[in-house]
């Protein structure tokens, strides 16, 4: 069953996604990575430059692991 996008998760998306993996913002929110990729290209966001520096910069591979 999907779940129904909320306002208050697209808040969340807006607040977090420039810093944060898509896959930690799915887990608060009950959703998929992807659905919070999808919907954060929708709104227009990316992520900062200090993240494309980070070690955790790439895709997700396995629960709490990077590439």
């Amino acid at each position: 069953m999907r779940k129904k996008i909320t306002s208050e998760m697209l808040d969340y998306i807006r607040e977090h996604y420039a810093d944060e993996p898509a896959s930690d913002i799915a887990d608060v929110l009950g959703v998929s990575g992807t659905t919070v990729s999808k919907l954060a290209k929708k709104m227009g966001l990316k992520k900062s430059s200090g993240f494309n520096k980070h070690k955790y910069h790439g895709r997700y591979t396995h629960k709490g692991e990077y590439k």
